[in-house]
C-alpha cells in the first residue's frame, strides 16, 4: 500500500471500509466518485465547479463543524455567530436570514433533504461519507435557493460487510470536554443498523464583565440512527432519524460605542452584556435549539435502463436566542428571537442509464414549510432617554451644558437611577434614536420603568417542482448536458405586532402609535398577504476530454431565488425573485502526482435581495437593490511531494459589486459597493507529513495556514456611518495537528492548536444594534489547543 500521503492527491472520495487508517492511501483521482449529477461519476468528468471531501479528508483537516469547512474549500466563506446564526456564503453571495418570510440562497441538502432554512441548517459533520459543495448555479441539480450553489452532506449509512465502531474523547484548554461516536451492526447481508453521536463542550472566549458565563461558548449533543435494508439486488432503503441540542451562552454582541466601565472597547476583551429580569420566563442570555429530522431514502432499480429513486423528508426545529443588541451594560435594548420551523418533501425521480450516448433523469416534488419568527424587545425607557439626551435637552429646552451633563448619565448614574434632569416631564425616546425618525413626530409622555412589545412574522410555502436533464455523448470526447426545472409557489405570510408592558408606552408618532404597523384598538396588530409564484431555471453544459488525464468544461446556468413576500410602511411588498446568469468555464487535469482543477466565471444579477431590519416595526423586510456583476477565479491543487510528504492549497478571486444603474437607468442604493462577506482573495496551503515507525505505527503531522482579504459586514460597506469601523482587514490562521496511530489502526492519539499566533479579529460588525445606530462587533475564535484519544474496534 503507498503511503498516506496519497490521499491528498485524490479530493476524497472512496469506498470506506471499517476502521480506515488516518490518511489512508487513495491511488488515483479516476476513483473518486460523486452523485451531484443523480449518478455516480468520477469527480473529473463532473462539468461543474465541485469540491468533494470524504469523511478521511475531514478528520485530515480535522472539519467537524461548517465553519471549519470554508478554510479548504475555494470561494466559500461560513460564518457562525451562534448555531441558530449562521451565514453560508458562495462567491460572495450570503444566505443568513432568519426571518420566516426569507428564501436561502445558498442550499444546504442533507442526503437531498433540504435543510437551508437558516435558524436549522448549521448542524455538525459526524460521521459523514462525504461533502460535496458545488459553486455555481445549480438549479436542476439542487433545486429551490440554489441561487449560486449548493453543499450536500451525504451521512454514513449501514454497512452489511461487518461489525466495527470506533470512540473518541477529546479535552482542551477552555474546558474543552468532546465525546464521540459510532458503531455499526449488521443484522444480516440485507439489513443493518448504524448508530452515532457527539456531546461538546467549551467554554466562551469572551468574558462577561458582569459575571457569569462567558460568551461564544459551546454546548452541544446530537445522535444519529440508521436502518438499511436491501432484501434484493434491485432495491435499497435507507431510514436516517437525526436529532440536535445546542445550548451556548450567549453571542458577544459588544459595543464599538461604549465600553464597560473600567473596560476596554475591542470586541475581544470583557463584555458587558445583560438582560431583565423576567424577560422571556428570565432565561440568561444564550441560545436554546432542537432540530428533528426523519429521511426515508429508496432507491429501485425497474430494469436494465431504468431506476427511481424516492426521497422524503421530514424537519422541525424549535430555537430561542436571547441576546443584548446594544452591545453594553446599561439596559438600553433585551431582543429575543423566537423561530420555529416544520417542513415535509416529497421527491420521485426517474433515471435513465442503458450504457449508451443517452443518460437523463426526470421527476417531481413537492415542498410543503410553515415558520414563525417572533421577537420581542424589552428596554429601560430611562436608559433610552440617557442614550438620547442630546435629543431629550433639545425637546425639553436644556442648554448645552445640559446636553453634556445628560452624556455623562451614561458613567456616573445618579441616585435615582437614569431619571432625566431636564425637567419635571420624562421622556421615553426608543423610537427617535440618532438619524432615525424625525424628531417633529415625537410628543412628551410620560415614561415607566419597562416596557416590553414583540413583533412575529410567519410564513407557510407550499412548492411544487418539475425538473428534468439529459445528457448526450456526442463522440468518445464531448459529452453535452441540458436541464430545465419548473417551480410554482403558493405563499402566505402574516405579520402581527403588540404591546406586552401597557402603561408605559413609548414617544407616540404621527399619527399612530409606536410602530407603523396600525394597532387595533386592543393594542395589538394583525395584517397578512397571500401570492402565488412560478418561473423557469436551466442549465447548459459541456465536458470535453482532452486526454485520458484533462478534461475541460463550460457551463451557463440561470439561478434564482423565490420572490420575498414582507411587510414594510403598512402593507405587504413583493421583492421579485433574484435572477442570476452565470457563464463558467473550467478545467480538471491530473498527473501521476497532482491534482488540478479550477475554473473562471462571469455572472449577472436581478433583482439582487437585501435584508434590513426596520426598528419601526422590529421587522426584517426585503429591498430590491437591483443588478449587480461579479467574475472570479477558483482553484484547487493537491501535490505529492514525495510517498511520505504532500501539499494541498486553495485560492479565490471574486470580485462583486453592485451596478451604477439599474435597468431603467435609475442610481442605486449601493452602486459600486462591494458584496457583504466577500472577500476578493482568499487561499489556504497545508502540508502532510508522514512518519513510518514500522511495527510501532505511523506519525502524522499537518500545519494548514488560511488567508482572506478584507471584507464588510454590509452591502453599504459602512460608508454611511462616520468612521467607517464595520470592516475587517485581511488576517490568517496557522493551525495544526500531530497525530500517532497504531500499526494496527486500533489506537491513535492527536494534539492539536487552532489559531495557534493568536489572531484578533471579527467574524462580524454592525448586527441588529446598527439599526439603531450603535453597532456591535463579534470577536474570532483565539488560540485554542487540546488533545485526542481514539480507538477503532
Amino acid at each position: 500500500m503507498r503511503n498516506k500521503a496519497r490521499l491528498l492527491a485524490a479530493a476524497g472520495v472512496a469506498a470506506i471500509t471499517a476502521a480506515p487508517a488516518y490518511g489512508q492511501a487513495v491511488e488515483t483521482a479516476d476513483i473518486i466518485t460523486v452523485t451531484t449529477q443523480k449518478r455516480e461519476q468520477s469527480l473529473s468528468e463532473v462539468p461543474i465547479n465541485l469540491t468533494a471531501y470524504n469523511s478521511e479528508r475531514l478528520d485530515l483537516l480535522g472539519i467537524q463543524q461548517f465553519d471549519e469547512l470554508s478554510d479548504f474549500v475555494p470561494g466559500l466563506e461560513i460564518q457562525e455567530q451562534s448555531p441558530n446564526n449562521p451565514g453560508f456564503v458562495i462567491r460572495g453571495i450570503t444566505s443568513d436570514s432568519g426571518a420566516a418570510t426569507d428564501e436561502a440562497r445558498v442550499a444546504v441538502f442533507q442526503d437531498g433533504v433540504s435543510i437551508s432554512r437558516s435558524r436549522g441548517s448549521y448542524v455538525e459533520l459526524f460521521d459523514m461519507e462525504r461533502v460535496e459543495i458545488a459553486r455555481g448555479p445549480q438549479p436542476t441539480l439542487f433545486g429551490r435557493g440554489a441561487l449560486i450553489g449548493g453543499i450536500n452532506l451525504i451521512q454514513n449509512k449501514a454497512d452489511f460487510s461487518d461489525n466495527y465502531g470506533n470512540a473518541e474523547i477529546a479535552f482542551g484548554d477552555f474546558n474543552r470536554a468532546e465525546l464521540r461516536g459510532m458503531i455499526n451492526m449488521p443484522v444480516s447481508d440485507r439489513l443493518g443498523f448504524r448508530f452515532s453521536g457527539v456531546h461538546k463542550e467549551r467554554d466562551g472566549y469572551v468574558d462577561n464583565a458582569l459575571g457569569g458565563e462567558a460568551f461564544n461558548s459551546v454546548d452541544l449533543n446530537a445522535i444519529r440512527g440508521v436502518v438499511s435494508w436491501e432484501p434484493t439486488a434491485d432495491f435499497r432503503f435507507d431510514l436516517i432519524a437525526n436529532y440536535q441540542e445546542d445550548t451556548p451562552a450567549g453571542t458577544s454582541f459588544k459595543s464599538g460605542t461604549f465600553a464597560p466601565l473600567g473596560g476596554e472597547i475591542e470586541p475581544w476583551e470583557p463584555a458587558a452584556l445583560n438582560t431583565f429580569g423576567g424577560f422571556e420566563g428570565g432565561r440568561d442570555l444564550g441560545l436554546e435549539r432542537e432540530v428533528y429530522s426523519v429521511t426515508a431514502l429508496a432507491d429501485y432499480q425497474l430494469n436494465d435502463a431504468w431506476s427511481v429513486s424516492s426521497i422524503t423528508g421530514w424537519r422541525e426545529f424549535e430555537s430561542l436566542e436571547i441576546f443584548d443588541p446594544d452591545g453594553f451594560e446599561a439596559e438600553l435594548l433585551v431582543v429575543a428571537e423566537d423561530a420555529r420551523g416544520s417542513q415535509w418533501s416529497q421527491e420521485v425521480r426517474f433515471n435513465y442509464d442503458n450504457g449508451g450516448d443517452l443518460t437523463a433523469f426526470f421527476g417531481g416534488s413537492y415542498f410543503y414549510e410553515n415558520g414563525t419568527q417572533r421577537i420581542p424587545l424589552a428596554t429601560n425607557p430611562r436608559v433610552a432617554q440617557a442614550v438620547n439626551a442630546p435629543l431629550i435637552a433639545a425637546l425639553a429646552g436644556a442648554s448645552v451644558s445640559d446636553i453634556e451633563a445628560g452624556l455623562a448619565l451614561f458613567s456616573v448614574p445618579n441616585a435615582s437611577g437614569f431619571d432625566n434632569p431636564y425637567n419635571p416631564v420624562e421622556i421615553f425616546v426608543l423610537a427617535i434614536l440618532p438619524g432615525f425618525i424625525d424628531p417633529s413626530l415625537a410628543q412628551i409622555v410620560p415614561l415607566g420603568d419597562f416596557y416590553l412589545e414583540e413583533t412575529a412574522n410567519t410564513s407557510s410555502t407550499e412548492a411544487i417542482d418539475l425538473f428534468g436533464e439529459l445528457s448526450y455523448q456526442v463522440n468518445d470526447r464531448l459529452e453535452l448536458t441540458g436541464g430545465l426545472r419548473w417551480t410554482q409557489e403558493d405563499k402566505e405570510t402574516e405579520i402581527y405586532a403588540r404591546p406586552i408592558t401597557q402603561g408605559s408606552p413609548i414617544v407616540t408618532l404621527t399619527p399612530g402609535p409606536t410602530l407603523f404597523i396600525p394597532y387595533t384598538e386592543n393594542g395589538d396588530v394583525e395584517s397578512s398577504g397571500k401570492r402565488t409564484f412560478d418561473d423557469f431555471t436551466w442549465r447548459f453544459a459541456a465536458n470535453y476530454q482532452l486526454s485520458d488525464s484533462a478534461n475541460i468544461w463550460a457551463s451557463y446556468a440561470r439561478g434564482r431565488r423565490p420572490d420575498v413576500l414582507s411587510y414594510s410602511g403598512g402593507d405587504f411588498v413583493v421583492a421579485p425573485a433574484e435572477l442570476v446568469d452565470s457563464l463558467e468555464f473550467g478545467l480538471f487535469k491530473t498527473w501521476e502526482s497532482t491534482t488540478f482543477q479550477g475554473s473562471v466565471y462571469y455572472s449577472e444579477y436581478e433583482n439582487f435581495q437585501t435584508g434590513r431590519f426596520e426598528p419601526n416595526s422590529a421587522n426584517f423586510v426585503t429591498d430590491n437593490a437591483g443588478r449587480a456583476t461579479q467574475f472570479g477565479f477558483e482553484a484547487q491543487l493537491d501535490h505529492e511531494l514525495s510517498e511520505t510528504f504532500a501539499v494541498f492549497a486553495t485560492y479565490a478571486y471574486n470580485f462583486a459589486e453592485f451596478n451604477t444603474a439599474d435597468n431603467q437607468g435609475n442610481a442605486q442604493e449601493f452602486a459600486g459597493n462591494v458584496f457583504r462577506l466577500s472577500p476578493e482573495h482568499a487561499f489556504s496551503i497545508g502540508l502532510l507529513k508522514t512518519k513510518d515507525l514500522g511495527a510501532h505505527g505511523t506519525l502524522s503531522f499537518v500545519p494548514t495556514f488560511s488567508w482572506q482579504s478584507e471584507v464588510f459586514f454590509d452591502n453599504d460597506n459602512d460608508l454611511t456611518d462616520a468612521i467607517q469601523d464595520e470592516v475587517q482587514g485581511d488576517f490568517g490562521l496557522v493551525n495544526a495537528r500531530l497525530r500517532y496511530d497504531t500499526a494496527s489502526n486500533g489506537l491513535y492519539g492527536e494534539l492539536f492548536v487552532t489559531n495557534a499566533l493568536d489572531e484578533e479579529y471579527i467574524i462580524d460588525a454592525g448586527n441588529t444594534g446598527d439599526s439603531f445606530g450603535i453597532p456591535t462587533f463579534i470577536a474570532g475564535a483565539p488560540r485554542m489547543y487540546g488533545a485526542r484519544l481514539g480507538v477503532n474496534f
